[in-house]
């Protein structure tokens, strides 16, 4: 799906909310939701594929692919804590927002962990 479709359908989804939120609250979050997983999967798609060439050139180029792998990992952590917690926002728990960005935070430091250990060797290495 292009963006111009992802918009146009957002916007669809945004009257929609305001239409079902004079009735039912409830079921107009619902409705936000299900949009923003819909969104998601649609975009994992062609940030797959991106991602799969990325992988691909760097096997060529002699890259150690361990380090871009992990780098992709921190980002996509980024990015669906993000997308997450920016629902949980919209639906009013902002609380839980708070705490998965955090857990975000950690698991993103424990990722980058041992490319600093290689990186602080390195260092070491030629001192």
């Amino acid at each position: 799906m292009g963006i111009l479709q992802i918009l146009g359908c957002g916007f669809l989804v945004l009257v929609l909310w305001l239409v079902l939120q004079q009735y039912k609250s409830t079921s107009s979050m619902f409705v936000v939701i299900a949009f923003a997983a819909l969104m998601f999967l649609s975009m994992a798609g062609q940030l797959q594929t991106m991602l799969q060439t990325l992988l691909q050139f760097s096997e060529r180029s002699g890259v150690n692919v361990i380090y871009l792998t992990t780098i992709f990992k921190m980002i996509g952590i980024a990015w669906l804590t993000e997308f997450l917690c920016q629902v949980c926002r919209d639906a009013g728990c902002g609380a839980l927002a708070v705490k998965l960005e955090f857990a975000a935070k950690v698991a993103i430091l424990l990722l980058a962990f041992p490319v600093l250990t290689a990186v602080l060797e390195s260092i070491v290495a030629i001192l």
